[in-house]
């Protein structure tokens, strides 16, 4: 059995592009197992220890717990011998000289709600080959809820492969994920960019990217809007999506550029039937 990548040579992953995508996933779940048990373990405490706090920008707010979380998925990481490098939204880490393979991580998405005691947070872990995903685990930890896909290769929800479909067949009946992000966007936005909401039935928002966007793969929201969103926020449940033919694009559906690691304007992901409904409400 093949248990390190480095005696996986890199010129043979066509050849043996299988196996390849079980060993990556088996590095990502084991780094996302990591990451939960570090989170769990400091969420919604029986003492009264408080977490630690800082903003890194404005409406930014890290806590040790982020900070113990992407700790935990790099040591995961590199404990599997995972290759290329880690970008994450509090780290950027070296795992091989391979530069066609990145990690998209966000070690805690939803470090607000986490710091309160909800339960609207995840972990975002996903791999980039090139300018494509290839695999992603995206677990809700305080529900019990994982999943985890490759490229090709269906959804796997809980150890169990897994599809889904979309709750409501109208926007004008769905539930709709919205997330803006910080002020000076809510500033923007409401301008007119909003214009869209009354043909929705209701309107979610949760301080993260990997909370909806599972509840959209999980069939219990449509759709979700985003807007000002960077790659590793979302890298991880799009991947996810796709494989359960949830459609993510921007506001005039064009596909999502994976090769840009900049914030992007916005993003629009929705089961085929409400995703349309929805790049048509925001085009008017």
């Amino acid at each position: 059995m093949i248990r390190k990548y480095e005696t996986y040579p890199l010129k043979n992953r066509q050849e043996n592009k299988e196996l390849y995508l079980q060993q990556i996933q088996k590095a990502a779940d084991s780094a996302a197992a990591a990451a939960s048990k570090v989170l769990l373990a400091r969420f919604r405490p029986s003492s009264t220890e408080a977490l630690d706090t800082f903003y890194k920008s404005p409406n930014a707010l890290v806590t040790d717990a982020d900070l113990a979380s992407d700790k935990a998925i790099t040591e995961a990481l590199k404990a599997s011998n995972a290759p290329g490098r880690i970008l994450s939204e509090e780290s950027v880490t070296k795992l091989s000289d391979d530069d066609s393979l990145t990690w998209l991580v966000d070690p805690l998405c939803g470090t607000v709600p986490f710091s309160t005691g909800m339960d609207h947070w995840g972990v975002n872990i996903a791999l980039r080959q090139d300018g494509d995903l290839i695999a992603a685990s995206l677990p809700l930890p305080s529900l019990g809820e994982s999943l985890s896909a490759t490229k090709g290769n269906g959804v796997i929800r809980n150890g169990e492969p897994f599809t889904a479909s979309s709750p409501r067949q109208k926007l004008s009946e769905s539930a709709i994920g919205l997330e803006v992000d910080g002020p000076e966007e809510w500033r923007t936005r409401l301008t007119g960019d909003l214009d869209w909401i009354p043909s929705v039935s209701q309107i979610n928002t949760f301080a993260s990217a990997a909370y909806p966007v599972a509840l959209v793969c999980l069939g219990r929201l449509s759709g979700a809007v985003f807007y000002g969103i960077e790659p590793v926020h979302f890298a991880a449940g799009a991947m996810i999506a796709d494989e359960l033919g949830v459609l993510v694009t921007d506001e005039v559906g064009e596909p999502i550029a994976w090769s840009n690691d900049d914030e992007l304007p916005v993003v629009v992901i929705g089961w085929p039937v409400i995703h349309e409904q929805l790049l048509a409400a925001m085009a008017k």
